[in-house]
């Protein structure tokens, strides 16, 4: 196979179309390095935050280590519910990655909890059964994505009586067959 040369304009072109780019990375970058390189604004939980380095680590992204500087187990001891402490202070002993389950740069009236984004059931159950929080039902491990227990507490089973059999294991998730208007 035969390989053509390039043109010899080709050259100067690609060297000023670098030259530019990295002139405008340059400028973006000292001109405002949080709004060119952040994917969205933080939320009102970290609006406050000094820096990109308060959270991230330069060329790693957002760190356990950064996050449990701020939010220690005496934090959540004095600021959270006793459910949420409890939950929390495994992962925080075991500084276990933050970023499962919470997310930030999506806006300053986003909510950074992950469960809103994965969770089957929508605000519906939230709504029906007066719960706050997945745990309410669920006994969750220290995966969230893969361990969650139903558990036997009252509100479960109160949803199991309404639904006169039709609520039954495994076939919640597929509450929106039913409730179409989120009534």
């Amino acid at each position: 196979m035969r390989y053509h040369p390039l043109p010899k304009t080709s050259v100067p072109v690609v060297a000023l179309a670098t030259l530019v780019l990295v002139m405008w990375i340059g400028w973006g970058s000292v001109r405002s390095p949080a709004s060119f390189w952040a994917p969205g604004d933080l939320s009102r939980y970290h609006v406050d935050k000094a820096g990109c380095t308060s959270c991230h680590e330069p060329f790693q992204g957002p760190t356990a280590a950064r996050c449990i500087g701020c939010h220690s187990e005496e934090s959540f001891e004095n600021r959270a519910t006793p459910a949420s402490a409890t939950w929390h202070r495994d992962l925080v002993t075991q500084q276990t990655a933050c970023t499962g389950c919470h997310t930030e740069h999506r806006g300053a009236s986003a909510r950074i909890t992950e469960e809103t984004k994965m969770n089957p059931h929508g605000d519906l159950v939230f709504r029906a059964t007066g719960a706050s929080s997945c745990t309410a039902c669920h006994e969750i491990g220290a995966r969230v994505v893969t361990n969650f227990t139903l558990r036997d507490v009252s509100i479960v089973r109160r949803l199991y009586e309404q639904g006169r059999g039709a609520h039954q294991r495994g076939s919640m998730a597929e509450c929106l067959a039913c409730h179409r208007t989120g009534h």
